[in-house]
Parts: structure tokens; C-alpha cells; sequence
């Protein structure tokens, strides 16, 4: 019975550090085609690539002609995330680890997830729209969920032997991406880059958990 268990108990963390290498290659993938697909529109909307491109991008690719590839990219890759969330509080902590790190990454995947709601357009008449503002609310989650749970993994990894070395590449994550995140312009990419690099290489440390 136990070694069942131990069987299947693998196998979902086999399965969720698949999920978590495929999110990340998914959703980058997705992000640099539309955009390049979308660049005119994007400009015409009030996107500036280079000064501000948070104002704009990536939420504002949802609202052109490929719009609905983002949009299935936001709500695909959030699933993928939850469930790799789900493997990596299997696969970390072995003395009853506190849940909250892998539980705020499931956080993180469910607001990247309801960021599939179409946003507002930045240069609009009337008031706001539902689905816009849970798009909204959902990118901040999001944001503060995937940094917290950074961090506490952090924690968390350093009470783990077969974790300790990627705990040091988690805490040089964290302090990055919020440093990238308060700097302006360009410094926003790095801010995504950093997060999806850490998403991807925390799962293929988790692939090769023994």
C-alpha cells in the first residue's frame, strides 16, 4: 500500500514538473509571436515599447487580431503553473513544510489564469468594464502571490538538503525581480524574464528530484 502510494506520489511530481517546464516555453513563446505579430496595433494603442511598456504589454496584445492566442496563453499556462505548484509542495520539504509558498504559487497560477479576461483599452470613453477590471485585480495577484511565494519557497528550500543550492538561486530571484519590477522602462522585461527563468529552472530541479 505504501509503495503504491509512493508510486503515484511520484508520478504527480513527474507530471507537475513537466507542467511547470511547459508553462514557461508556452507562454514566453506566445508572448514574443503575437507581439511581433501585433506591434503596429500595439503602438497605436499607446504601447511604448521602451519608456513604458507595462502601460500597455502584454495585456493589451488580448486586444488585437491574435488577441485570442494571448488570451488562451493567459489562461493555459495558469493552469500549468497550479499544477505545478500542486508537485512542488510534493516534492519539497520532507519535516511538515508550511504549505504557503506552494500555496501562494497556486495563487499565482489561478490570477494568471482569470488575467485571460480581456483587459480595457488604455485610450478608452466610459467607464470600465467587468472583465476589465478583474483582468486588473488579477495581474496585481498575480504579482504579489508568484513574489511572495518566491520567497517562502526560499525558506523552504533551505530546510531541504536536496534543496539548499537552488534555495540561493531562489533568494537572488526574488531580489531581482523586485528590483526590476521598481525600476522603469526596459527593466520590466527583465522583471518577466527573471520569473518565468526561475518557474522553468525550479522545474527541472523538481524533474530530477529523486
Amino acid at each position: 500500500m505504501l509503495v503504491c502510494i509512493e508510486t503515484k506520489r511520484r508520478l504527480i511530481i513527474k507530471v507537475a514538473a513537466l507542467a511547470g517546464m511547459l508553462g514557461p516555453i508556452l507562454f514566453g513563446t506566445v508572448l514574443l509571436g503575437v507581439t511581433a505579430l501585433e506591434y503596429d496595433f500595439m503602438l497605436g494603442i499607446g504601447w511604448h515599447p521602451l519608456t513604458d511598456p507595462a502601460d500597455a504589454w502584454p495585456s493589451g496584445l488580448a486586444l488585437g487580431s491574435y488577441g485570442s492566442l494571448q488570451i488562451t496563453s493567459f489562461v493555459v499556462s495558469g493552469i500549468l503553473l497550479m499544477l505545478f505548484a500542486f508537485g512542488l509542495h510534493l516534492g519539497t520539504g520532507k519535516e511538515r513544510p508550511s504549505s504557503i509558498g506552494p500555496g501562494l504559487l497556486f495563487v499565482a497560477g489561478m490570477a494568471m489564469a482569470l488575467m485571460g479576461f480581456e483587459t480595457d483599452p488604455i485610450q478608452r470613453e466610459g467607464r470600465r468594464t467587468l472583465h476589465g477590471l478583474i483582468h486588473d485585480l488579477a495581474f496585481v495577484l498575480f504579482i504579489v502571490a508568484l513574489l511572495g511565494a518566491v520567497f517562502l519557497l526560499w525558506r523552504r528550500f533551505t530546510m531541504d538538503p536536496r534543496w539548499r543550492r537552488h534555495a540561493r538561486y531562489t533568494l537572488v530571484t526574488g531580489i531581482l525581480a523586485i528590483t526590476f519590477l521598481l525600476l522603469p522602462g526596459v527593466a520590466y522585461y527583465l522583471f518577466i524574464l527573471t520569473l518565468l527563468a526561475w518557474i522553468e529552472l525550479t522545474a527541472i530541479r523538481l524533474q530530477h528530484i529523486p
